[in-house]
């Protein structure tokens, strides 16, 4: 019993090394045009996000609610507390930088 356990261990310890399993999965890779089409959608979501954050530091928290309803926020916040919509309009502005790195776009100019 135990020679077949060790028989067994030992041949699926030698199967794994020699076929190189990692256990890390290939990343697909993207072509240009795709990359610098995943690009401009990014770039389009800042630019909500950063319309979005722009008018809600220029409100009042009285009129966030009108101002709420007058612009889109889909995917950025539910809230209408005007910290909790600044906070969550932050992190999703971050989170959409931090993609863009990934993907190895250009630097935005300011």
């Amino acid at each position: 019993m135990k020679h077949t356990f060790l028989l067994t261990l030992s041949s699926f310890v030698a199967i794994t090394l020699f076929t190189g399993c990692t256990s890390q999965v290939a990343s697909p890779t993207l072509s240009s045009s795709d990359k610098e089409e995943e690009c401009l959608s990014l770039d389009k979501k800042l630019i909500k996000v950063d319309q979005f954050l722009e008018v809600v530091n220029s409100n009042s928290a009285f009129h966030l609610d009108e101002a709420a309803t007058a612009i889109p926020t889909p995917h950025i916040t539910d809230s209408n507390n005007k910290p909790r919509m600044l906070k969550d309009g932050n992190k999703k502005r971050a989170d959409l930088l931090e993609e863009r790195q990934k993907l190895g776009c250009e630097p935005i100019q300011e």
